[in-house]
């Protein structure tokens, strides 16, 4: 104990010297530990424009999910009568906070997802569907969509027994083209 020295003060240098002890091991061990499988945020929405090629196909699995709903096909009703445009309450209580609950995670999470299916089997949450799997009037209706009609493979989520958003992954985005209620575009035969 030194002369003239405060207990408050001999508390406080303690507690610098501890401190920087914390500092001095966190370097040490820092600099030991390989960090693999980074995953990657984006802050960037790839164009739908033109379809991205890329050396590393299945790198877009190591990004961050994200979504956009700028090329929505909402314009009319498809021939079972289920309008294409979602309300503000669909969007806002059922479609946005799907999504958004996904975004933390990076695409292999999203791709993986789960749910138990008839007999205890585990089936795909959410998967790619070939375009030619889906009922003729949608095919048609992808057919004429200008930026979408490039892509022969739809990604869809599903929520719940009947409802699906249905879109495209480019990169690690996901962009929303449809938002059905019933289940029809992709019948369970």
């Amino acid at each position: 104990m030194r002369k003239g020295e405060s207990k408050r003060e001999r508390r406080l240098q303690k507690k610098l010297e501890k401190i920087a002890k914390q500092k001095e091991k966190s370097v040490r061990l820092s600099s030991s530990v390989e960090i693999q499988n980074k995953h990657i945020r984006s802050t960037q929405v790839p164009s739908l424009n033109k379809l991205p090629r890329s050396p590393e196909p299945s790198n877009y699995k190591n990004y961050c999910f994200q979504w956009c709903s700028f090329h929505s096909d909402i314009e009319g009703s498809w021939e079972w009568g289920e309008e294409r445009l979602w309300s503000d309450d669909e969007y806002s209580d059922t479609i946005k906070p799907h999504l958004d609950g996904l975004n933390n995670n990076h695409w292999a999470d999203v791709e993986r997802q789960t749910y138990n299916g008839k007999g205890g089997f585990r089936k795909s949450l959410n998967k790619y569907q070939s375009l030619e799997t889906i009922c003729d009037e949608a095919q048609i209706r992808w057919l004429d969509l200008d930026l979408v009609s490039q892509f022969e493979e739809l990604f869809r989520f599903r929520l719940g027994s009947n409802k699906r958003i249905w879109g495209v992954r480019v990169q690690h985005c996901f962009f929303i083209v449809w938002y059905e209620r019933y289940h029809e575009i992709c019948p369970i035969k």
